[in-house]
């Protein structure tokens, strides 16, 4: 069985394949262009950002705030100054416990 055959029937397809796809490419540049030029300020495209996307913006920008805490407490241990909450880690472990 010869492959080269069949190669070479591969590569026609291709390069006539990629031809074809720069003269549509082509095509489509220029009319864009045209389609541009007639696009009027009322039809640009705008964006809307809604609440939920501004809330999580700003819940993922306070990594830094949560850092800054986390080496202020790592701090503290180290320092032997740490007083955490008991009552908050009591209402934790209960509610951990009941599976809440």
């Amino acid at each position: 069985m010869k492959i080269g055959t069949y190669i070479d029937g591969a590569l026609e397809k291709y390069i006539k394949q990629s031809k074809a796809d720069k003269t549509k490419q082509v095509n489509i540049k220029e009319n864009n262009t045209e389609n541009t030029q007639q696009v009027s300020k009322s039809e640009v495209d705008k964006v809307e950002i809604s609440p939920q996307a501004k809330l999580l913006s700003e819940l993922l920008g306070n990594e830094d705030t949560k850092a800054d805490k986390l080496a202020r407490v790592k701090t503290q241990i180290e320092n032997g100054t740490y007083k955490p909450p008991i009552s908050e880690i009591a209402k934790s472990i209960l509610k951990e416990w009941k599976g809440e």
